[in-house]
């Protein structure tokens, strides 16, 4: 009964003694705590090194973007050129043309008097007047081929001088094509290594493009889609402030942070593309519809870059503005640009002010642009500087 009674109390102990860890689990607990914390501490070593990379390779990207765009507008300057001097030398040698057969006319005439047999002379009786209006006519018509001879000279010289220029004029453009061409591919170089490298540290952002696609889909026009993510990028403040609180990390899309404010930049931001203005802000629309923007005509796959630093709220195809960025600068400011052919960030990306975001179309090269402020558009015609 003794034995009976010792080995219930055994039994009855032994869940507890199993479950009290013994010294060799402590220790073993701590040097995973130890590892996890190392681990953790070269992971955000890591992160923070890649972060610079990246940061690296964006200002790389400003400094080549603000080159391919001079180049572009090189290229454009030295192609109108050659234009020019190309109708420039059609009218020179349309005119020497017209002015060969004209002395052609006049030299033929000359001959035929001159080899007008005497005896012809002879039995042809000229009145006073006939020999008075031969003279003057004589005196009419040298001066005149005198003067179309020196005309003549003076093309020749410049249609030379011009057809020079035009092959000199072939060569730079070539240059220029050559220079463009290898910035171009060095430029896609820098974005596939900035999309390698945000790959590596960033957060899959799977569900907020997944979000925004979904937005997209359900907006039934801009206002409604910009309501949409106003309302998002609350909800996702609201919600890295509570994971602050309750120290959880967070994986939605960072709030924009701006290194300086968009409203001192008030006129001083660079253009997008280089171009020309063919739309103006209010210009009346088909529909009777109003512009709330800016439509910039550039040249054919100009690149596009990022007027201010900001965060990619939106970019996708969006009904017919075809491929739309939209950046938050921060203090309610928003800049919308659409109708490019390609994009190069995604949602939840930090772009800088000069980096290439995309590219317009080939065939249809505009670029419409708004800013809004609060959620209105405002004329943006007054923000830009420099060359449009």
């Amino acid at each position: 009964m003794k034995q009976f009674v010792f080995l219930i109390c055994l039994l009855s102990v032994a869940p507890v003694w199993a479950a009290q860890p013994t010294q060799a689990d402590l220790r073993h607990i701590e040097n995973q705590i130890r590892q996890e914390q190392r681990a953790s501490e070269i992971s955000g070593r890591k992160a923070a090194e890649l972060s610079g990379e990246v940061k690296s390779v964006q200002k790389q990207m400003v400094r080549l973007a603000k080159s391919v765009q001079e180049k572009e507008d090189d290229l454009t300057r030295l192609e109108n050129r050659f234009q020019q001097m190309t109708v420039r030398q059609k009218e020179l040698e349309e005119r020497l043309a017209l002015t060969d057969k004209q002395i052609v006319q006049v030299v033929t005439g000359f001959q035929t008097l001159a080899l007008r047999p005497p005896e012809l002379a002879l039995l042809h009786v000229k009145t006073p007047l006939d020999t008075l209006r031969s003279r003057m006519l004589m005196g009419y018509s040298l001066p005149i081929v005198q003067s179309s001879n020196r005309q003549i000279r003076s093309d020749l010289a410049e249609l030379s001088r011009l057809k020079s220029d035009i092959q000199a004029q072939m060569v730079r453009i070539k240059s220029t094509r050559t220079q463009l061409t290898e910035q171009s591919s060095q430029m896609d170089r820098l974005l596939q290594q900035k999309s390698m490298l945000q790959a590596q540290y960033q957060v899959s952002q799977a569900q907020s493009r997944e979000r925004v696609k979904n937005l997209a889909t359900q907006a039934k026009d801009l206002k409604d889609l910009l309501d949409k993510l106003e309302r998002e990028k609350k909800q996702a403040t609201q919600a890295a402030l509570q994971r602050a609180q309750d120290n959880r990390p967070s994986i939605r899309r960072p709030i924009s942070q701006s290194t300086a404010s968009f409203a001192k930049a008030h006129g001083r931001l660079p253009y997008p593309i280089r171009g020309r203005i063919t739309g103006a802000f209010g210009a009346e629309m088909i529909g009777g519809a109003h512009a709330k923007g800016i439509t910039i005509t550039g040249r054919p796959a100009a690149r596009v870059i990022a007027p201010f630093d900001g965060t990619v709220l939106f970019a996708g195809p969006f009904k017919d503005y075809g491929q739309l960025i939209i950046l938050d600068h921060g203090d309610n400011y928003l800049t919308l640009l659409a109708g490019m052919d390609t994009i190069n960030p995604t949602v939840g990306q930090q772009v800088l002010a000069g980096e290439p975001i995309g590219r317009i179309k080939e065939s249809k090269p505009n670029l419409y642009i708004e800013i809004r402020q609060d959620g209105q558009a405002i004329d943006p015609t007054s923000w830009f500087s420099g060359n449009s």
